[in-house]
């Protein structure tokens, strides 16, 4: 079943409906789908406000160009949804233990999220925009973070030696994350 520009509110349509579907410039406001299976289901051009998708379970689904907005997405593993036109974008979000694998996050935009303990392996994060993010204990390795943004973030670890820095913009408070590797002792 395809739906386009609908507003769905408050669980107002039933569950199982979406799992399969397809959905189209829709908004989805306050919804619980912890833990919910939304295998093959299509997401284009959608918003999720105040919803909670912990561990829901994406496996194929397609994310384009979908905005999350004040969502929880604790332990959303990103990396078995569809290539295919994949594209996120987070605002205000709980990310704490998601996993990016092998994403194309090119000039997405993460803002205001926690991100502890998140994963973004052999990812493409060029352009990319970390702002206000807490990145303590996640994880970045083999990613292109060409010319990303991640100047105003924090608790960030980062090995430079593993992932493309080339014009990454950081604060001088991350040299600490960036270097920790090496155990050096940084004063002020």
């Amino acid at each position: 079943m395809d739906f386009y520009k609908e507003v769905f509110e408050k669980q107002d349509q039933a569950r199982a409906e979406l799992q399969g579907n397809t959905f189209e410039k829709c908004t989805f406001r306050d919804w619980d789908l912890a833990e919910y299976d939304l295998t093959k289901t299509t997401f284009a051009g959608c918003i999720f406000e105040q919803c909670n998708l912990s561990m829901v379970t994406l496996t194929q689904t397609i994310l384009d160009n979908v905005i999350f907005q004040e969502c929880r997405l604790l332990y959303v593993d990103f990396g078995v949804c569809s290539s295919f036109s994949f594209h996120v974008d987070f605002a205000e979000c709980q990310l704490d233990n998601a996993q990016f694998f092998k994403r194309n996050l090119k000039k997405s935009r993460f803002v205001d999220c926690s991100l502890k303990e998140a994963k973004f392996l052999e990812c493409e994060l060029a352009n990319a925009v970390f702002k206000n993010c807490n990145l303590e204990f996640a994880v970045f390795v083999q990613n292109n973070l060409t010319q990303a943004d991640l100047s105003t973030s924090y608790g960030l670890r980062l090995d430079p030696d593993v992932n493309k820095l080339k014009k990454a913009k950081f604060s001088l408070h991350s040299l600490p994350g960036l270097l920790s590797k090496h155990e050096l002792v940084i004063t002020t």
